[in-house]
């Protein structure tokens, strides 16, 4: 590539020579011209080489790159409109491929060798890392090739940020940052414009190409990454955790902790209520956990789990059930003549939304961990940054709802769900009979509401 094409901030990504860039630029800020010079560069440099440029979508790739790219090579390569590919002659005497697509495509990528890849709009596209980490990182495995990950910020899903955070430890990998002012071809007048009439938050994440958080999320996203690096003091008590698709067409997740830290997590496809209950059996005895630290999610095939006999003692859990009263009342004054602490309460709408904020609690101080990988970890990551403060003012905390999230992802938010259930016996645990006559009260009735849960999972399970 000749450097005397490129500005400045440009020729620092250039001549970095690391092997993965996260690359953060404002808008016009030459991020685009950048890849369609190196992409160039990576195609004719050498014989037999195979080169990806991946969009969010089919239709944005050839509407950022394409015309850029057939521009940057008219006249020397030999352009297949249909597949979107264009083959050029090389230094070497030989030819090298330049694919164009978008990310909903990945699949089609599956098995295929590349010695450079060039993702843009990184942080809209979904399940990102999940893609990269299965499809298009094995691709560079047999070349040694290179990858790019472009893009300017989107707080709803982080992609870059998160690139940014391994190259603070990876000596692989280099993260670069510039603003649209960087490019020196912008026209100042154009750029002062855009700083008088869009809005602050706007202006800062499309413009400078800042991280704007969003305000409502309930998870701190370097805090959401570091759960499963985190090394915390935790407990011997065993839990198991199980969340059943509503209908059983989607997958049982298995999760097992031992304290605070999630050891395991498994799932399995098509489970029907026998096999179910006979996985939840082998897993307490292999593990050593007693059915009262165990909990399954009593909806839909989980309802028939929860009321078998052959599980007597188990947790059955939803999320409408009503909150846990754990917290004195601020406003309630205690009767000194026969209790010794203030009346209890609950400010959430749901025991849903009271295990949620326990978990950001727990997550943003780093007092939860997981060792899961793979694919569960990006699942879970990608899941829980969804969450928000939803309340509507009359008092209740409220968390988005779990139809939201699903709609969000395209797809049920298993494994989180996982992880907030688990919570259930943090918040139990802060029932103890000692702390006042009212906390053995509540303990009996609570104990009652959630017999009385039971009989009702047993008659819907026999309907």
């Amino acid at each position: 590539m000749t450097a005397h094409l490129l500005h400045p901030h440009q020729q620092k990504i250039n001549l970095n020579g690391k092997r993965f860039n996260a690359i953060r630029g404002g808008r016009r800020g030459g991020k685009t011209k950048y890849e369609i010079e190196k992409l160039s560069h990576k195609a004719t440099s050498k014989k037999d080489r195979t080169v990806f440029y991946i969009a969010p979508t089919q239709i944005q790739a050839r509407n950022i790159i394409w015309e850029g790219l057939k521009a940057k090579l008219s006249g020397i390569g030999t352009v297949n409109e249909v597949r979107l590919e264009i083959k050029v002659p090389t230094v070497d005497g030989g030819f090298s491929i330049i694919k164009v697509a978008g990310w909903e495509n990945r699949e089609n990528f599956r098995g295929q060798p590349a010695d450079h890849i060039t993702f843009d709009e990184t942080d809209t596209m979904k399940d990102f890392f999940i893609g990269w980490q299965e499809i298009f990182r094995p691709a560079l495995i047999d070349t040694g090739g290179t990858a790019d990950f472009i893009g300017t910020p989107k707080k709803e899903n982080p992609n870059l940020r998160r690139l940014e955070k391994q190259a603070e430890t990876d000596a692989e990998w280099a993260s670069f940052h510039f603003t649209s002012w960087d490019n020196p071809t912008l026209p100042v007048a154009e750029l002062e414009k855009a700083k008088a009439e869009m809005d602050a938050d706007t202006y800062r994440q499309e413009i400078m190409a800042e991280y704007v958080d969003n305000a409502g999320a309930l998870f701190h996203y370097d805090a959401l990454i570091d759960v499963f690096s985190n090394t915390i003091t935790k407990d011997k008590e065993k839990y198991l955790i199980v969340d059943i698709a509503d209908d059983g067409s989607d997958k049982t997740v298995f999760s097992l902790w031992e304290g605070l830290e999630e050891y395991k997590r498994e799932e399995y496809a098509h489970m029907n209520t026998e096999t179910i209950i006979s996985q939840i059996r082998e897993y307490q005895r292999i593990e050593q956990i007693p059915m009262s630290q165990s909990l399954v999610d009593a909806i839909g095939v989980g309802a028939g789990v929860a009321s078998s006999s052959l599980l007597t003692g188990i947790i059955g859990y939803k999320s409408s059930y009503a909150p846990i009263k754990t917290d004195q009342s601020i406003v309630q004054l205690p009767n000194i003549h026969y209790r010794t602490g203030a009346p209890l309460t609950s400010e959430y709408a749901n025991l849903r939304s009271q295990c949620v904020f326990t978990l950001a609690d727990l997550v943003n101080n780093h007092k939860v961990a997981s060792r899961v990988t793979g694919e569960f970890k990006e699942k879970t990551i990608e899941e829980l940054a969804l969450y928000q403060d939803a309340s509507k003012g009359d008092g209740k905390r409220m968390a988005t709802q779990k139809e939201d999230v699903k709609e969000a992802l395209g797809r049920s938010p298993d494994h989180s769900d996982t992880m907030i259930m688990r919570m259930y016996f943090v918040i139990r645990a802060r029932m103890i009979p000692e702390q006042s006559i009212e906390v053995a009260e509540l303990r009996q009735r609570q104990q009652q509401i959630f017999n009385t849960n039971q009989n009702f999972i047993v008659q819907d399970s026999t309907k």
